[in-house]
């Protein structure tokens, strides 16, 4: 089957250029890979809809997904301990590494893409 055509208004023809820096292109690179687009698509998403394109998330290997599970098995653990008014002790230290490994886990999956704040 032949493909579709393109009215003349909708037809890219134009091209602009423009320049970067190393690192500013190898940024571009990942992002539009975290995207699964291309660069150009990328870039044009951001300028005229005002957002990038949602990531893909990575597949997470089965060795992580299990300690997530476990994390999630003592969070609900501890949850309900909290409501039933018993807590145990040196629990807010054990919570704060919680947090602290969850944000290292979403940085991990999620490439560290901080340095996009508007998103």
């Amino acid at each position: 089957m032949a493909r579709p055509k393109v009215s003349p208004l909708e037809k890219r023809s134009l091209k602009i250029t423009f320049r970067v820096t190393e690192k500013q292109r190898q940024r571009l690179l990942t992002l539009a890979d975290s995207c699964g687009t291309k660069p150009g698509d990328l870039v044009r998403t951001k300028i005229f809809k005002g957002h990038f394109p949602a990531t893909r998330l990575p597949k997470i290997d089965e060795d992580t997904y299990v300690e997530l599970k476990k994390i999630g098995v003592n969070l609900n653990q501890l949850t309900r301990h909290a409501d039933s008014g018993k807590f145990p002790f040196g629990i807010d230290k054990t919570l704060a590494a919680l947090l602290r490994q969850e944000e290292k886990i979403l940085r991990l999956l999620l490439k560290d893409d901080s340095g996009s704040k508007e998103r």
